[in-house]
């Protein structure tokens, strides 16, 4: 559904944070005196008022149904929401700001990456590549830029998406990118399969080109040999003895017929850990699908320093350092942080939302690294505590909140070690948003010194 095939239809916008806002300012350029009619949870403080807008209640929304033909839905709403099937069912059309701007015709090339971990610093370390470059480069989704609001002359769109815009896309883009898969977002999704189903669905849309990660264990069970024989795409991969891959103290790309060629050292990178290096691999890989130098890119990755809430060093004080990691959602996450800084003595903050996922591989992590003590917290305190106690680990602490996490932390870690807030979880049962517990955190650090 273009905006175009909006002309004749009574829209309404049913969500309104960042995206949903950004949907409405889009239809009103569009159709200046079109009713457009506004359903939030709550009734938001910088509500657009103009004479064609009207608000109204999501509780009240069932009651209103006869007067919509088209629902712009915001990703944060489960596509398996009683309403959304409700709507269906009523003959509504449901559909979002990323399939709006998906159906628009666009100049350049579009590159929309996802992935349970790392979507974000794959995605804005390719758009730091080719805006390095001297292209013309616009880059938004999931990251915090809403799609309508992006530049329509670009020569590339890098595009995050989450898997809450990636189960309903119908539109392809040029090259779709699905970096990993762990079991996530149970409560959107309604199940872990769900989830992958979702996720994989960006693969499914029919992109020219599609990436994928040769190591990662899901991704290679799920999108079996007999399924990738049924997506219409050039499939490549990264993390592959073929492709752009780790070898040794060198990012190296594959070659069959004359070997690796080095593209560049890793002592030269920026980004810390063994997960951003494989995001590297990712980004060099779609760079290389351009037809890009790749040295020259390697250049540019290498100088990257990360987006904030990503291992993100926030500074040292009474010689312990404080590492603010928040975007951690996933055990997997934390193990990756952990890795970052092997051998160091680091004090863990971990827990927030139960998603019910599994703690049974950092905990024994955790136990394998007597150097590493975890101080728990929030609903899956209690569950990664039991986990870690039955893998062995010996330090092993549980306290109310952030606050308390920290002013413990200090207690317990040595001189020259790592206070690591990468939680494990997700922020919503103490947070606004895993942006929210990081800056927190940050006061907190900054209240220290």
């Amino acid at each position: 559904m273009t905006l175009s095939d909006l002309e004749t239809k009574r829209i309404a916008i049913w969500g309104l944070g960042k995206e949903g806002l950004e949907s409405y300012r889009t239809l009103r350029r569009r159709f200046p005196t079109k009713p457009i009619l506004l359903i939030n949870q709550k009734r938001p403080v910088d509500l657009p008022e103009d004479d064609n807008s009207s608000f109204l209640l999501e509780e009240d929304m069932e009651q209103h149904i006869k007067d919509i033909d088209v629902v712009v839905k915001a990703p944060g709403i489960s596509l398996y929401h009683p309403l959304v099937t409700r709507l269906k069912q009523q003959g509504v059309h449901v559909t979002s700001a990323t399939n709006l701007w998906f159906a628009q015709a666009v100049a350049g090339i579009v590159i929309a990456i996802t992935g349970s971990n790392g979507k974000s610093t794959t995605s804005a370390l390719l758009a730091h590549i080719l805006t390095g470059l001297g292209h013309r480069t616009a880059f938004g989704g999931n990251i915090g830029t809403p799609l309508l609001s992006l530049d329509p002359q670009a020569d590339y769109y890098v595009v995050e998406l989450s898997s809450y815009q990636t189960a309903d896309l119908t539109y392809a883009p040029d090259i779709a990118v699905l970096l990993n898969l762990f079991p996530e977002h149970i409560q959107w999704h309604h199940s872990h399969d769900q989830y992958f189903t979702d996720k994989c669905n960006l693969i499914r849309t029919g992109a020219k080109t599609v990436l994928l990660n040769r190591t990662d264990p899901l991704t290679r069970k799920i999108l079996t040999s007999e399924m990738l024989k049924d997506i219409p795409a050039t499939v490549l991969w990264f993390n592959d003895p073929q492709g752009l891959h780790i070898q040794g103290d060198f990012i190296v790309s594959g070659n069959a017929a004359s070997g690796n060629d080095i593209i560049g050292p890793i002592k030269d990178i920026t980004l810390p850990g063994s997960h951003n290096q494989e995001n590297i691999c990712a980004a060099l890989t779609l760079c290389r699908a351009l037809k890009l130098d790749l040295k020259a890119c390697f250049k540019l990755a290498a100088s990257y320093g990360g987006l904030p809430h990503r291992l993100e060093t926030l500074g040292r004080h009474d010689a312990i350092t404080y590492i603010n990691d928040s975007i951690s959602t996933t055990p997997e996450a934390a193990i990756a942080a952990l890795k970052s800084f092997e051998g160091r003595s680091i004090t863990l903050i971990a827990g927030g939302e139960d998603r019910a996922q599994d703690y049974t591989g950092l905990a024994k992590y955790a136990a394998d690294h007597p150097k590493i003590t975890v101080i728990t917290l929030y609903e899956t305190g209690d569950r990664i505590s039991t986990a870690l106690r039955d893998a062995g680990a010996m330090s092993v602490l549980t306290v109310h909140d952030l606050t308390d996490a920290v002013r413990k932390s200090q207690e317990v870690t040595p001189d020259g070690g790592i206070i690591l807030l990468s939680p494990a979880a997700p922020s919503y049962d103490a947070f606004q948003n895993f942006e929210a517990r990081g800056e927190k955190f940050r006061a907190l650090y900054k209240d220290t010194c």
